[in-house]
C-alpha cells in the first residue's frame, strides 16, 4: 500500500489493484487526473467483491461525468466520450481516455485507456495501455500493441497474429459483475416486497371498505374493470402528452406520468392483493379479516411475481385490474350512483350448526318416553 501523494494538483493513494483520489486540489483537469480515474475504472473491473465492484463503478461514473462533458472530443491528450454513437479515430491521433457506450469504436491512434460498453472495439495499428470491453467484441487487428492488460466482460476476442498484448487478458471480471447485479436485484426485490406489504396493511386499516368493494368489482364487473384500466393506462398518458405541448400543461403532464399513474398502479395492485387474500382466507365466501386478507393476498402475488417471465405478467395484470376497478368506482362516485354494500362476514346461526354425535346421543336418551296406550280387550267368544 502506497502513501498519499500529490501529483498535478490531485491527492491520491495507491491501494494495490486500484487507485483512489481524495479530491482535486485545483480547478484544472489534466491528463494525469484521468490516469488516476482510469486506474479506478480498472480496479472496478478487476475486483472480485461484487458490492464494492458496483460502488466503485458508480464512483468512477460520477467522477467522469462532469469533467468529460467539458472536454473536447477532437483535441490531443484529451478525453473522448461518446454515448449512443460510433467513433472513428484516425492514425496519429492521441487521446488520454476513450469511452464509447452503446456504439462501436474504430481506433487506429494512440490512447492510454479505451473503454467500450455494449459495442465493438476494432483496433488496427493502435497503441493502447489498457483496453476494457463490456458486452461486445474486441478485435485486435494487425500491428496493434496493448502495453497493459485487456479486460473483457461478456466479450468475444479476435486477435491478429501480429497483435501484441504485453499484459494479461482477464475474462473473470464478468463473474463479479453478474453476482453484483444479482445481489442488487435481490435487495431491490426485498425492499419492494416490504413496501408493498406495509402499504397493504395501511390500506386495510384506513380504507377497508374501499379495498373490498374495488376488489369485488374485479370479479363481479370484469368488463367495466377492463374498460376502466384501458382508459386509465392509454387515455391518461395520451392526455399527458397533449398537455406537455403547452407550458401551462407541463406540470400537469409530469404529475400524471410520474405521480398519478404510479400511485394508482400501486394501489390497484394492493386492491388485487386484498381480493386474492379474501379468496384464500375465507375460501371464496365472506371477507375474512382485512389485515390477514391483505397480507396473505399480497404475499402470494409477490411470490408469484418473482417467477421469471410469468411473474412480471401477473404483477402487471393485477395492477391493471385493480387500478381499473378504482377507476370504475371513481366514475360511479362522480355520477352519484349508489355504492354496492361491502360484503358482510358470513354468519352461521346456531340452528345451522350440526350437533356432535355425543350430544346427539345424550339428547336422544334424555327425550321423554311417550305414554303407552292400552290395547282394547279381545272380543268375547261366541
Amino acid at each position: 500500500m502506497g502513501e498519499w501523494q500529490v501529483q498535478d494538483g490531485v491527492l491520491w493513494r495507491d491501494l494495490g489493484p486500484w487507485w483512489v483520489t481524495a479530491g482535486f486540489l485545483d480547478d484544472g483537469i489534466s491528463t494525469d487526473h484521468w490516469h488516476l480515474l482510469v486506474a479506478c475504472v480498472r480496479g472496478a473491473v478487476t475486483m472480485r467483491k461484487p458490492v464494492l465492484f458496483l460502488a466503485l463503478t458508480m464512483l468512477c461514473a460520477g467522477l467522469l461525468a462532469g469533467p468529460a462533458a467539458a472536454q473536447s472530443d477532437t483535441g490531443d491528450e484529451g478525453v473522448l466520450l461518446r454515448i449512443n454513437g460510433d467513433v472513428t479515430v484516425a492514425e496519429g491521433v492521441v487521446h488520454g481516455l476513450v469511452v464509447v457506450i452503446d456504439g462501436n469504436l474504430d481506433f487506429d491512434g494512440t490512447a492510454d485507456t479505451i473503454v467500450v460498453i455494449n459495442g465493438d472495439a476494432v483496433l488496427t495499428g493502435a497503441t493502447v495501455d489498457e483496453l476494457v470491453v463490456v458486452s461486445g467484441t474486441a478485435d485486435l487487428g494487425p500491428g496493434t500493441v496493448i502495453t497493459g492488460d485487456v479486460n473483457l466482460v461478456d466479450t468475444t476476442l479476435t486477435r491478429d497474429p501480429t497483435a501484441t498484448v504485453e499484459g494479461t487478458i482477464d475474462r473473470s471480471a464478468g463473474d463479479g459483475l453478474a453476482l453484483g447485479f444479482w445481489l442488487l436485484g435481490l435487495l431491490f426485490m426485498i425492499g419492494w416486497a416490504i413496501l408493498v406489504l406495509l402499504s397493504g396493511l395501511v390500506l386495510a386499516g384506513v380504507a377497508p371498505d374501499l379495498a373490498r368493494r374495488a376488489g369485488r368489482t374485479i370479479t363481479t364487473d370484469l368488463g367495466p374493470t377492463i374498460l376502466g384500466g384501458l382508459v386509465l393506462w392509454i387515455v391518461a398518458p395520451i392526455l399527458g402528452a397533449l398537455l406537455f405541448a403547452s407550458i401551462i400543461g407541463v406540470p400537469i403532464a409530469i404529475t400524471i406520468w410520474f405521480v398519478v399513474l404510479p400511485v394508482l398502479g400501486l394501489v390497484g395492485f394492493l386492491v388485487a392483493g386484498v381480493r386474492t387474500g379474501e379468496y384464500i382466507t375465507a375460501r371464496g365466501g365472506g371477507t375474512g379479516h382485512p389485515y390477514l386478507a391483505s397480507f396473505v393476498g399480497l404475499l402470494v402475488l409477490i411470490v408469484v411475481g418473482a417467477v421469471p417471465v410469468i411473474g412480471p405478467l401477473v404483477v402487471a395484470i393485477a395492477g391493471f385490474l385493480g387500478s381499473g376497478a378504482l377507476a370504475v368506482h371513481g366514475y360511479r362516485a362522480i355520477r352519484g350512483e349508489p355504492r354496492p354494500p361491502a360484503p358482510a362476514p358470513a354468519v352461521v346461526t346456531e340452528a345451522e350448526v350440526p350437533a356432535p354425535a355425543s350430544e346427539a346421543s345424550a339428547s336422544a336418551s334424555e327425550a321423554p318416553i311417550p305414554p303407552q296406550v292400552p290395547s282394547p280387550p279381545p272380543p268375547p267368544p261366541d
